[in-house]
């Protein structure tokens, strides 16, 4: 995986919960599996092969920011679960869009101090 890949994946899970939200997603998101921050291609890649970076400040970072953004996004498809539909597109303008906006920040500054 590269950082680009990586940003463009995040970048994708608005879509994805919009989808959700809307009722028109191809996907059955489920908020026990969303809020795990190790079972999508970057989370693999941040505790597979990227650990080669957690010497890097911005890894750290990077780790904490993307566990959270799982959290924001798991409220999302938790709130759809129970019939919240306001409520999910509430978060998905405010804590969620600010965890992505988090993440794909910290996989930039990653991406600057490991000169890849």
């Amino acid at each position: 995986m590269n950082f680009d890949d990586a940003i463009a994946a995040h970048i994708k899970w608005k879509v994805r919960l919009t989808q959700f939200i809307d009722g028109t997603s191809p996907e059955k998101l489920q908020s026990a599996t969303v809020c795990k921050d190790n079972q999508c291609d970057l989370g693999k890649w941040i505790y597979g092969e990227g650990a080669k970076h957690k010497t890097l400040a911005p890894y750290g970072d990077l780790v904490k920011k993307h566990a959270n953004f799982h959290v924001c996004a798991a409220d999302v498809v938790k709130k759809v679960e129970g019939g919240d539909k306001a409520g999910a597109k509430a978060s998905l303008g405010g804590n969620f869009a600010a965890a992505s906006k988090e993440t794909v920040t910290a996989i930039m500054e990653l991406k600057k101090v490991a000169k890849v």
